[in-house]
């Protein structure tokens, strides 16, 4: 295994393209966007020894977690940690050499240049320079042998806030925006959703935007405005995933993001974006009052063929910055690993599924389709309209949800209904209707057929159908604090003479007590 200088001594070719000169001093000072985490440098600190331990280690992000501790220790053991790396012995095959980890790497320890560096010896200073520069100078040769539209802006990301910390001009940065603007179009719908529907990497993309902004901010004659307005819909679509407890929703891996990242994200935007009320690009709609949000997962127009999650028309609802229903998760312990399949399942949120079979084929096999999408103000409040046909290869039927969240009331009222589209399939038994429960909430029936649902904070609301078949069950919600008991409340629907109908119909609504 050769030192990365070694393998430069003895490769004449790779020598000469990784040619670099270096100033005594950074040229710019850069400011870090990020703030790490006070507790996590002090575990660090208390043992440096198992350093290489850390999580992605190799790309230096606990710098962050060190400079947030701030004492003098901190400052010596990140100079320690960045100067013990660059004197190791590195083969240009391995980890450390992925390009997203080199990049990661570079921007950290440059952002931070200031912190730790500056406080070292002129040797130090001139040390890490120098491998800052030789690994901007390999992350240029990998740019294009990268096929990866997200490693690419990572890539990029490293290359320019390295050059700006060396260089007083970045000769190619309109080539390297232009990629970087080609590369949002391919990851990015024109809502401002990410093509993959999930806000973990709807944030994760948003971060690194808002790091390569902050870059070209303190440069002169760039103009980035392409990318500002990319990061600017983003943004938007970041705040419209946030719910009132200030976590984003939990559709998709949405409940796995720390509240505090989000906060710190949002915050760099700059100011407060607009809200949207319908994605339909990405599939998302939002219903809002003053007092209620109510977050529900439209799937994609068209057709759905291959995602993650069984969660077609399920939502979220809140009441205040209290969340009332949900769904039942997500998974970000090993212990509970054989729980994934189960909480990707139709089931495991608050929407409708038929005889135990996902609205979405998670294989991708079979393809789900959005014949409707119909959303608008009414006189007194907001309705959603919307249809599907993932159990029409199955039972020869398609789901249509209606919503309605009243501006005047604190009520929402519903209407599931499954519509015969003919002779296709097998004839259908049973649709479960079900409403997953936050914790904290009690559930009592009443002797009319109704449900109160009984808040620890104290308020109440009514559950009422016109189907008397209802269910009250013990289940498990995996919140961000792990797994808690939760209560479900499921409407079952006899589908047998589905055939015989054109429809067979539910109607429910939520209605606060007090």
């Amino acid at each position: 295994m050769l030192n990365l200088i070694d393998v430069i001594t003895n490769n004449y070719f790779l020598k000469q393209k990784l040619k670099v000169t270096i100033p005594k001093t950074p040229v710019r000072r850069l400011t870090d966007s990020w703030q790490g985490s006070t507790k996590s440098g002090k575990k660090i600190l208390i043992n440096p020894v198992n350093t290489r331990n850390i999580r992605d280690f190799n790309k230096f992000n606990f710098i962050r977690d060190l400079k947030s501790e701030g004492s003098i220790n901190a400052r010596s053991t990140a100079r320690s940690l960045v100067e013990n790396w660059i004197n190791e012995d590195h083969n240009l095959r391995s980890h450390e050499f992925n390009s997203i980890v080199m990049a990661e790497r570079i921007s950290c320890w440059s952002f931070n240049y200031s912190w730790f560096a500056e406080s070292g010896g002129l040797d130090f200073q001139k040390k890490i320079l120098n491998s800052i520069a030789l690994q901007s100078k390999y992350l240029e040769l990998k740019l294009d042998q990268s096929d990866n539209d997200l490693e690419k802006i990572i890539i990029i990301k490293g290359i320019l806030v390295s050059k700006s910390i060396l260089y007083e001009v970045i000769d190619n940065i309109n080539q390297l925006l232009t990629i970087i603007n080609e590369k949002l179009e391919i990851l990015t719908n024109t809502d401002g959703g990410h093509i993959s529907r999930s806000p973990v990497k709807q944030l994760n993309l948003l971060r690194h935007l808002i790091e390569i902004r902050s870059i070209i901010a303190i440069l002169k004659n760039v103009n980035a405005e392409g990318l500002h307005q990319k990061t600017i819909k983003m943004g938007e679509f970041c705040r419209s995933f946030q719910m009132p407890d200030e976590y984003f929703s939990w559709f998709h891996g949405g409940s796995l993001i720390p509240k505090e990242i989000i906060k710190q994200t949002l915050n760099r935007i700059g100011y407060k974006n607009r809200i949207f009320s319908l994605a339909e690009e990405t599939g998302f709609c939002r219903l809002s009052n003053m007092n209620s949000v109510l977050f529900v997962d439209i799937g994609l127009n068209q057709k759905m063929v291959h995602n993650k999650k069984a969660s077609l028309f399920g939502f979220e609802f809140f009441y205040k910055k209290e969340k009332i229903i949900s769904n039942l998760g997500e998974i970000n312990n090993s212990r509970y690993k054989n729980m994934k399949n189960s909480l990707s399942s139709t089931a495991a949120h608050s929407s409708v599924n038929i005889d135990d079979r996902n609205n979405i084929d998670l294989s991708g096999r079979r393809i789900t389709r959005i014949s409707n999408i119909q959303f608008g103000k009414t006189k007194d409040g907001n309705l959603l309209d919307v249809t599907h046909s993932g159990y029409e290869t199955i039972f020869g039927v398609h789901h249509k949800r209606q919503i309605y969240l009243s501006n005047k009331k604190n009520e929402i009222r519903g209407r599931d209904e499954i519509l015969n589209i003919g002779n296709i399939g097998s004839i259908p038994k049973n649709a479960h209707i079900r409403f997953h429960l936050y914790p904290g909430i009690e559930l009592i029936k009443t002797r009319n057929g109704s449900v109160l649902l009984n808040h620890k904070k104290g308020f109440v609301w009514k559950m009422s159908t016109n189907v008397k078949n209802i269910n009250l069950e013990d289940s498990v919600m995996f919140t961000p604090n792990g797994p808690k008991p939760c209560k479900e409340l499921s409407i079952i629907l006899n589908l047998e003479k589905i055939r015989a109908y054109k429809s067979i119909s539910c109607n429910w609504a939520f209605e606060l007590q007090n």
